[in-house]
């Protein structure tokens, strides 16, 4: 359900016109629009998403995780997430997994740095 509220109205309007998608429900998805910004626009909201996402994976895990690396935390924060919060999913539950102490880090070869870019100014 979430994935068809992200896209544009016009999508929607498109597709109940060419009669894809039931136009019943797409003013019922309709009726309270919710703009959530990407992942790049709310650093802000990083830390605390580290940290639900911690709890949740070393509970399903299980793993005692009891802090986060500094510098680990600072890599997550300041890559720009084009893959959105799924990828910051991802590289946490790939780091919890991959755990051996207490103490969540970001291991080198898996962390988003080293596959792409930090933060570029123009990315849209």
């Amino acid at each position: 359900m979430f994935a068809l509220s992200r896209l544009s109205t016009g999508i929607f309007l498109a597709a109940v016109a060419s009669g894809t998608f039931r136009s019943d429900l797409f003013y019922r998805l309709n009726v309270f629009p919710i703009d959530v910004p990407p992942l790049r626009q709310r650093s802000e909201d990083i830390p605390l998403l580290v940290n639900y996402f911690i709890d949740r994976y070393s509970e399903k895990v299980p793993k005692d995780i009891i802090g986060i690396d500094k510098r680990s935390l600072e890599l997550i924060s300041n890559y720009s997430w084009p893959g959105n919060i799924r990828e910051l999913q991802n590289v946490i539950e790939r780091s919890v997994i991959l755990s051996e102490s207490g103490v969540f880090a970001v291991d080198e070869a898996g962390s988003p740095r080293n596959r792409l870019p930090q933060r570029p100014q123009d990315f849209p």
